[in-house]
């Protein structure tokens, strides 16, 4: 196993969602955020709704028996396999010096 080396992975791109929450559990989440830190935790409103998308999924992989989750891990898997595959091929065939 490589100690210094890391696979980049496709799955760490994110992306920026804007949504809309009432303003009471807004600031419940801030209030409890900020007390956590006197406790040594922490609460990172992106983890927590990175976490709640991924159980909706998995609710709805239960009810429907479609896992969407993998669906899109594998096709980023193909995508960057591909893409890093056909990189090879460039570095290969260009000369060297």
């Amino acid at each position: 196993m490589a100690k210094y080396v890391t696979k980049n992975q496709k799955e760490d791109e994110k992306r920026v969602v804007s949504v809309r929450i009432r303003k009471p559990v807004f600031e419940a989440f801030k209030g409890a955020s900020i007390a956590a830190k006197e406790y040594g935790y922490s609460m990172s409103l992106s983890v927590v709704f990175e976490t709640a998308m991924e159980d909706a999924v998995s609710e709805f992989k239960e009810i429907s028996g479609l896992d969407y989750l993998d669906m899109q891990k594998t096709n980023l898997d193909k995508n960057w396999e591909s893409k890093f595959k056909s990189n090879i091929k460039k570095f290969k065939s260009k000369p060297k010096k």
